[in-house]
């Protein structure tokens, strides 16, 4: 049985972290310790970033998903491959083949001490913390770190920083697992995008724009105005904090221009729908530049269309 693992103990962490924008620090006591809090208090979405897939039967996936009493499981099948984020793989735990345990124990061996009770001997860390980054207008977007097995529940990770209006178009897409910057708690300065120019409305296509400018003077007078508002939106922002405003308050004001940032593991056939349908000409430009950004990175495969997600 060949067993394939998505993950580390450090990809829990820094998809936890990434709440408090924190992501990029390595600290393995701290690590740990985190690790633990996230089992104990049932702070299960960090966990769905690391994904097992193994070679197995369709006869054992359907025993196993009879088996597991809890309403909320997954497990995928491809034909070949059983495919389980370690959410539910925790939860099936009794029922996972012990060589897929085996190799739990080796490359998530914080992770795996601590659901087994067992003193923690080791922590294991990715191999970088981006491998491959592109830039768009609007933010960028990273590949941390991908499983690819041919199979259309092949897995990846991105980083991505967008705008908040771009991010909720991305969430839209729903079958994959996402943690993002909260500003409940934090308070550090935003960023923001301002686009290089206000696109006109596209007259027969009620969600479109044109990709010229509103003629001017009005594209720089908004744009001006925009700069303008933003800014004291910012400086209000800020104000609050220092007056100890909660921060889950006084982010209410702050635009949808302003940037955030999130960690997005998804499974190809979900993935290559994002791409078929964010890269279309009809798709907002802001998203359009990250699809496009995707495709290059990982290419676009086209499934069988009777297997949907």
């Amino acid at each position: 049985m060949n067993v394939f693992l998505l993950g580390s103990d450090q990809r829990i962490v820094r998809a936890a972290r990434v709440s408090f924008a924190k992501d990029e620090e390595v600290q393995i006591e701290r690590d740990i310790k985190l690790i633990r809090y996230l089992l104990e208090n049932r702070h299960s979405s960090p966990f769905e970033h690391v994904v097992i897939a193994f070679e197995s039967s369709e006869a054992f996936w359907l025993e196993l998903l009879r088996k597991v009493k809890n309403p909320t499981f997954q497990a995928y099948y491809d034909g070949r491959h059983v495919w389980l984020n370690l959410r539910n793989l925790i939860n099936a735990m009794d029922h996972i083949p012990e060589k897929v345990v085996d190799v739990l124990r080796k490359r998530l061996p914080a992770t795996y001490a601590m659901i087994k009770g067992e003193e923690v001997k080791g922590y294991s860390t990715d191999r970088a913390y981006a491998e491959e980054k592109i830039e768009t207008s609007s933010g960028f977007v990273a590949l941390i770190d991908k499983l690819e097995l041919d199979s259309p529940m092949d897995y990846y990770t991105f980083l991505v920083e967008c705008p908040i209006f771009v991010a909720r178009q991305w969430f839209r897409h729903r079958f994959g697992s996402y943690n993002e910057v909260s500003r409940r708690y934090v308070s550090y300065e935003p960023t923001f995008y301002i686009p290089a120019y206000l696109r006109k409305q596209a007259k027969h296509n009620k969600q479109a724009s044109l990709d010229h400018p509103v003629e001017e003077p009005w594209n720089s007078q908004f744009l001006e105005k925009i700069k303008f508002y933003v800014q004291e939106l910012n400086k209000c922002y800020l104000e609050m904090l220092e007056k100890d405003v909660a921060r889950e308050i006084a982010r209410g004001i702050l635009p949808q221009l302003m940037k955030t940032r999130f960690y997005w593991t998804v499974p190809r056939i979900s993935l290559d729908n994002f791409i078929s349908l964010r890269t279309h000409e009809s798709a907002q430009k802001e998203i359009r530049e990250f699809a496009i950004a995707i495709k290059d990175m990982v290419g676009y495969k086209q499934w069988d269309k009777t297997m949907r997600l």
